[in-house]
């Protein structure tokens, strides 16, 4: 039986987009394994949103091409293959060992999706080049044509089932039982300047209704009870209809209330019984709806935090991003959610050291985080990525000692803004879904994501019980617990 091994980078879709491959492996008679060397084929579910994930790839791949010569040099005929699929592709397509001269295509610039089965038969994305020992590339959109890839590198029969046809269909594989992640968008067309997305995952598209709500059905009946929404915009959800519901408040046949397709999304989940916790991830400030806001207060499932991009306060910077928020709004919200709950978790993401950024610049960053307190941030220097606008508009600026010193201060400050956060959380019982256990600790989070490590001095408790547990200790980004009986 052949082995595989996947690693995958950043973020929740690549996470689940890897449980779809699992599934499709699994289901063609393959087996999972933690170690490469042990494989047969290494899959590298990639992320270009960082030069330093990129960056570890290609130290991935050599560590491969090093270990594929020394086999070689041992007269050994088991070689690992090596597979990248994700942000880092452009186009299906196979080295060209496995082609006829006459396959073989220009390179190709922009994303390209093939036709037919047929078309794989080149080796036309830019990364062949880049990793002679790269065997094939494939687009997550694509994964219908992974078995037929692999029937014709291995000359066998790989199992194959019209189940795969679509992307957005293809059943995931999820390896904790008991949390799951549903896919509800992928794409993104807001094309900030200093975003790769859009040309890695191409245009937003939204999955159909129906098959969400049944799949998060048969999560349930299957004894899930936390889901994530995930997507590059998942609260654009649907954004090409707009809906119109009942509003039973007023009851009154001439009085409608506008709810976006994804606030109503949110609502039908809701109604789905025994499901516990309903969270989603990643949101933009600009689709942001008040009845998205209010989700998280009107109903049962949806835990109260919210993960949307700040990435900087200042206006020109924002308009330089192309982003279509400003800082007083994304601040309104926040103050509004707070306003309902004190101890509603807030996470953003920040870039220090974009083109052109001035002291006075990242001044008002830091007063952003004075003011808003994030209970966690993803902090990032600025790293150019070739094909966005920035790299053709804006030129890279900001030295990197620079973008150093902003970074540390910003990270300070998150510190101390979650330790205070964190304080109010200081012998409260909270509901606490048990994910894993290290050492002697069990951990897993809050309603409100706050991380939570506690030991189990009855060895009672096993994984994905949900347990109350009452916070005694302040431990830097975690808290500890004690289990209350």
């Amino acid at each position: 039986m052949r082995k595989y091994y996947i690693k995958t980078f950043w973020c929740e879709m690549n996470k689940a987009d890897s449980e779809k491959v699992n599934m499709i492996l699994l289901q063609s008679g393959m087996m999972k394994t933690n170690d490469w060397k042990d494989a047969d084929l290494v899959i590298y579910n990639t992320c270009s949103v960082r030069q330093k994930w990129e960056d570890r790839v290609f130290g991935m791949s050599e560590e491969i091409r090093r270990e594929n010569a020394k086999r070689k040099e041992l007269g050994e005929t088991r070689y690992i293959l090596t597979w990248i699929t994700w942000c880092m592709v452009r186009k299906t397509g196979l080295n060209k060992m496995y082609l006829e001269e006459d396959t073989i295509r220009k390179k190709a610039k922009k994303i390209e999706y093939i036709k037919d089965s047929s078309w794989i038969f080149n080796n036309d994305d830019k990364l062949f080049p880049r990793l002679p020992p790269l065997d094939f590339t494939l687009r997550i959109e694509e994964v219908k044509y992974l078995p037929f890839i692999l029937t014709h590198i291995y000359w066998e029969k790989i199992w194959s089932d019209d189940k795969f046809d679509d992307y957005l269909k293809s059943k995931q594989l999820r390896e904790n039982p008991a949390s799951a992640s549903v896919i509800v968008q992928t794409g993104c067309d807001n094309y900030c300047t200093f975003c790769i997305v859009p040309y890695t995952r191409g245009r937003e598209i939204s999955r159909p209704h129906a098959d969400i709500i049944s799949e998060a059905k048969e999560l349930v009946a299957n004894g899930t009870k936390e889901i994530s929404l995930v997507g590059q915009n998942v609260n654009s959800y649907g954004k090409q209809s707009n809906i119109k519901l009942w509003n039973e408040e007023k009851s009154t046949w001439n009085e409608w209330i506008w709810k976006s397709p994804f606030g109503q999304l949110l609502s039908e989940l809701d109604t789905i019984e025994w499901l516990d916790r309903i969270r989603f991830t990643s949101s933009n400030p600009h689709d942001m709806t008040a009845d998205i806001l209010d989700s998280h207060f009107d109903l049962k499932s949806t835990c109260n935090y919210l993960h949307f991009a700040l990435q900087s306060w200042d206006s020109i910077m924002l308009k330089k991003m192309n982003r279509r928020h400003n800082y007083e709004l994304f601040r309104d919200m926040v103050h509004e959610l707070r306003a309902k709950d004190p101890l509603f978790s807030i996470s953003t993401d920040i870039i220090v050291g974009y083109s052109w950024e001035t002291e006075e610049m990242f001044q008002n960053t830091v007063k952003a985080f004075k003011e808003c307190e994030f209970d966690f941030a993803f902090i990032a220097r600025y790293s150019v990525r070739q094909g966005t606008i920035a790299s053709k508009a804006f030129p890279d600026d900001v030295p990197d000692e620079v973008k150093a010193e902003r970074w540390h201060i910003l990270n300070k400050i998150l510190l101390e803004n979650v330790t205070k956060r964190n304080t109010l959380m200081l012998w409260r019982i909270e509901e606490v879904m048990i994910s894993g256990q290290k050492d002697d600790y069990f951990f897993w989070r809050t309603r409100n994501f706050k991380e939570v490590f506690f030991k189990d001095q009855t060895n009672s408790i096993k994984t994905w019980d949900i347990v109350s547990v009452k916070i005694t200790e302040l431990d830097r980004y975690v808290l500890r617990w004690e289990l209350q009986y």
